[in-house]
């Protein structure tokens, strides 16, 4: 009877340590929820709205060049509305607005009249 009593006291305790074991390193707990830390690509918005617009409105390279000096030179007011803490939705809105109708402008005459007809209406359609 105390063999038996040994040998089941020792098969639960051999469970019960293997039990215990299977837990290691599982990560349980606040970990699990954390995101995880994608390395996220950083793509040049101005390298992005070139290749569009070279692709939608069929540019030349002249043209080409052309439209990204223009973005070029507005790199800096757009990322400093973008990077702006005090300012609130709306006027970030509003500021993105003049600086949309600028390039356009600018833009515009650099665009053959086919080219022209096509970029306004994606003007239009894409007014926020």
């Amino acid at each position: 009877m105390k063999l038996k009593a040994s040998l089941f006291i020792l098969f639960f305790m051999f469970l019960a340590s293997s039990a215990a074991s299977a837990q290691v390193d599982r990560r349980i707990g606040r970990e699990q929820y954390k995101p995880s830390k994608r390395k996220q690509e950083k793509v040049d918005f101005v390298e992005e709205s070139v290749k569009y617009l070279t692709k939608e409105l069929t540019l030349d390279d002249f043209q080409e060049a052309a439209v990204k000096s223009v973005l070029e030179d507005e790199r800096g007011t757009i990322t400093a509305i973008n990077q702006a803490q005090g300012l609130s939705a709306d006027e970030k809105k509003a500021k993105a607005r003049e600086i949309s109708t600028r390039i356009f402008k600018k833009v515009l005459p650099l665009l053959t009249p086919p080219q022209v007809e096509k970029y306004t209406k994606m003007e239009e359609a894409k007014k926020f």
